[in-house]
């Protein structure tokens, strides 16, 4: 039988959420701008998979993988994130584009 222990539990949630959004999180800050709907769900699909893949290989006692499509959900949330300056690079280049900055 399993021993658990708060702080293996703790660890496996920090471990799990770390390896499901520091991927999302990397790509986000590398464009510097939200990727396309499409293109977002495409590869949250991806890294779902690929996370399954990992933890099933690395011994996950979970069926469900609840968390993993929680990540999944946030990862989306992470790719698609508009902050001020780059909607403010969006519009600026929508107006330049349009011919109304010139």
């Amino acid at each position: 039988m399993y021993e658990f222990s708060a702080l293996n539990l703790w660890l496996s949630f920090l471990i799990t959420w770390a390896v499901v959004l520091i991927p999302p999180a990397v790509i986000r800050a590398l464009r510097d701008q939200p990727l396309g709907n499409k293109v977002s769900i495409a590869l949250c699909v991806a890294l779902y998979f690929g996370n399954i893949i990992i933890f099933s290989m690395l011994g996950s006692q979970s069926k469900s993988h609840l968390a993993l499509l929680l990540g999944a959900w946030f990862s989306y949330y992470i790719l698609r994130w508009q902050t001020e300056a780059s909607a403010a690079r969006m519009v600026a280049s929508q107006r330049k584009a349009l011919g109304y900055d010139e």
